[in-house]
């Protein structure tokens, strides 16, 4: 118990960062949005768009913050009103991107709780807006059975990291605060997401990628936060932002 206190106190310092990250290539069209976890912006996203810019991505990459900072952002993971607050508010600014640029890319990122405002937001894009993506979901805090449909209505791929040895923030983190869609189970950025009822074509836009061992020389040890280690993303996560 003594440990578990001990994670919960590291991970919520390790979220709570709340700092602006630069907008990187400022000039492009094409862009790349990273959604953090339950903390907001921090110095470990920032990291994130570092780290694709150091392996040559010339789109534009920034941030996109949301919800509360230190002390109430334990509140971002079960407000609904947050929730559809933050998805109107990335659906308005993909959309008015969109307009702007109808030929750029727009690549989502989402870590955590950031995943699962992704999937709200996408889900409401107006359909004048066309295709968004690659998305790609690290650890994502949401159900693994969390429907996945409305958000492959706007995108052609879906791409999932999860880890069973995230057994602290995808495991007894969700039975304490839930999950972003206010379950209280083991999140998909544990097990992946339930696929066996979705027909062929769904099963085969949503990519699953387990946990591999051979990333641990990356820097990503399979934990919560590996996803996000500076090799990591610039070996397996860069070359994706370039795919459909």
């Amino acid at each position: 118990m003594r440990m578990l206190r001990f994670g919960l106190i590291l991970g919520l310092v390790l979220v709570a960062g709340g700092c602006a990250s630069p907008v990187l290539n400022s000039e492009a069209s094409d862009e790349v949005i990273m959604v953090p976890g339950i903390g907001g912006d921090g110095p470990e996203y920032g990291g994130v768009c570092r780290a694709l810019a150091d392996a040559g991505n010339k789109d534009r990459i920034q941030v996109f913050d949301w919800g509360y900072h230190w002390p109430l952002f334990f509140v971002n993971i079960s407000s609904g009103n947050l929730h559809e607050e933050t998805e109107k508010k990335l659906a308005a600014f993909i959309e008015a991107w969109h307009q702007k640029n109808p030929r750029a890319r727009i690549v989502l990122i989402g870590h955590s709780a950031g995943a699962g405002v992704i999937l709200g937001t996408v889900a409401r894009l107006d359909d004048a807006t066309g295709d968004v993506g690659p998305i790609i979901l690290l650890a994502p805090a949401v159900s693994p059975d969390y429907d996945l449909r409305p958000a492959l209505r706007h995108c052609r791929t879906i791409h999932v990291f999860f880890s069973t040895e995230d057994d602290f923030w995808q495991g007894f983190g969700p039975s304490l605060f839930g999950e972003y869609d206010r379950t209280h189970r083991d999140g998909a950025g544990r097990w992946g997401f339930t696929l066996q009822n979705r027909d062929a074509s769904q099963r085969a836009r949503v990519v699953q990628h387990p946990y591999d061992k051979q990333w641990d020389k990356l820097g990503n040890h399979g934990g919560h936060f590996g996803w996000l280690s500076h090799d990591f993303v610039m070996r397996v996560l860069e070359p994706l932002t370039q795919t459909n």
